[in-house]
C-alpha cells in the first residue's frame, strides 16, 4: 500500500500574507548562523497564514557527514516537541470556543473514553499481582496538557505493567509502521 500524501496548501508571497520579508530574512540568517556554528545540522521552516503557505525553505543538511542538503520534504522525529505544538493548537481552538480543556478527551478520541487504571495487590505470600479497574473519571484535555492523565512509558517502572509499553518515542519511531515511518525510511535510503 502506498502512503497517501495530502495536496500542499496554496502558496502566496510573504507580502500577500502580511509578512515583512526583511524579518523573514532575519530568521533565515539566524538558522544559517546556527548551522555554520555546528549547533544545528539543518532545518525546514514553513510559515502559513490564512491557509496559504507564505514561506517554505530548507536550510543546511539532511545528512551532514555525506554532504546531503536538506530538502523541504524531509521527515523529522521530533518526539516530545509534539507536546507544545499540540497544546498551542488546542489552546487556539479553546480561544475560538471550539474546545473546552476540562471536557473528556474521549469526546474527540473515543478509544480513550473508557480508560482503566492499574491495581496491585500482595497475596499472603507477598507476591504482587496486578490488574486493572475502571478509572474514577475520564481523562480531560487539560490532564493531557499538564501530563496528569496517568499515561506512561515502559521505562518509568519495572513491573509487568510497565513491560506492556515501549520504553521511548525513539523505539516507537523505529518499530511502528505507517505512512510517516515509510516516508522516513524512503528519505534515509535515498
Amino acid at each position: 500500500m502506498t502512503p497517501s500524501h495530502p495536496e500542499p496548501i496554496p502558496s502566496s508571497t510573504p507580502q500577500q500574507s502580511g509578512f515583512c520579508t526583511q524579518r523573514l530574512k532575519r530568521i533565515s540568517t539566524g538558522l544559517q548562523a546556527e548551522i555554520a556554528a555546528g549547533k544545528l545540522p539543518g532545518a525546514v521552516l514553513a510559515i502559513a497564514r490564512h491557509g496559504k503557505l507564505a514561506f517554505f525553505e530548507a536550510f543546511g543538511y539532511l545528512d551532514k557527514q555525506n554532504n546531503v542538503p536538506m530538502r523541504t520534504d524531509a521527515v523529522f522525529s521530533i518526539a516530545s516537541m509534539t507536546k507544545p505544538l499540540v497544546s498551542v493548537a488546542a489552546l487556539s481552538l479553546y480561544e475560538e470556543g471550539r474546545l473546552l480543556v476540562n471536557e473528556p478527551v474521549g469526546r474527540y478520541l473515543p478509544q480513550l473514553a473508557h480508560m482503566r487504571v492499574r491495581t496491585e495487590a500482595a497475596d499472603a505470600n507477598g507476591h504482587n499481582s496486578t490488574g486493572s479497574i475502571p478509572a474514577h473519571r475520564q481523562v480531560t484535555i487539560q490532564d493531557l496538557m499538564r501530563h496528569t492523565a496517568g499515561m506512561t512509558y515502559g521505562n518509568r517502572g519495572s513491573t509487568e505493567f510497565h513491560k506492556n509499553y515501549l520504553s521511548s518515542s525513539s523505539i516507537v519511531a523505529e518499530q511502528m509502521t505507517g505512512p510517516c515511518v515509510s516516508s522516513a525510511a524512503r528519505l534515509s535510503s535515498s
